[in-house]
């Protein structure tokens, strides 16, 4: 009724997690990196700059690193831009590279846990919805190095 005021209820969910976050965009699209997983950022080098050129190993401080290429991972149409960055990113499984197209910066990141229609998707691991409404997905950083193993596994076995 005019004249009254107005009640409003605001329930936050007791499994709300915050965490830092490095935003990243491949094919037009962002998604969150958790950072503290993230090691290092490097360029790609121009010779493995576009898809099919030179092997998936990158030499870093005299560590050979296996990367990944988020566009092919996603199944991203397009081509990349010509400056691409590799994120080193660490977990207790190792180390691998993750080949995006823009480093948009770090931001505090709210993780909603993604639906049970979609549990089946092991890449991700929750989402986010950045601060111009737009949602991000939420990168799995150990499912994502177990995945950069196994196809360096493939690649050493190939050669």
């Amino acid at each position: 009724e005019p004249g009254h005021g107005s009640s409003v209820t605001l329930r936050l969910p007791l499994t709300l997690a915050i965490i830092d976050g490095l935003l990243i965009e491949t094919a037009g699209e962002r998604y969150v990196i958790p950072l503290a997983a993230v090691d290092e950022i490097v360029e790609l080098p121009a010779a493995q700059a576009r898809p099919g050129g030179g092997n998936a190993f990158l030499d870093i401080r005299d560590s050979l690193v296996p990367y990944l290429r988020l566009r092919g991972l996603l199944n991203c149409q397009g081509s990349p831009g010509p400056f691409q960055k590799v994120v080193v990113v660490t977990s207790s499984e190792g180390r691998v590279g993750l080949v995006v197209d823009r480093i948009i910066g770090s931001n505090q990141t709210v993780i909603k846990q993604l639906s049970p229609l979609h549990a089946e998707l092991k890449t991700f691991s929750g989402a986010t919805i950045l601060g111009d409404g737009a949602v991000a997905l939420i990168l799995d950083v150990p499912h994502l190095i177990q995945r950069g193993r196994c196809e360096a596994d493939a690649g050493r076995e190939a050669a």
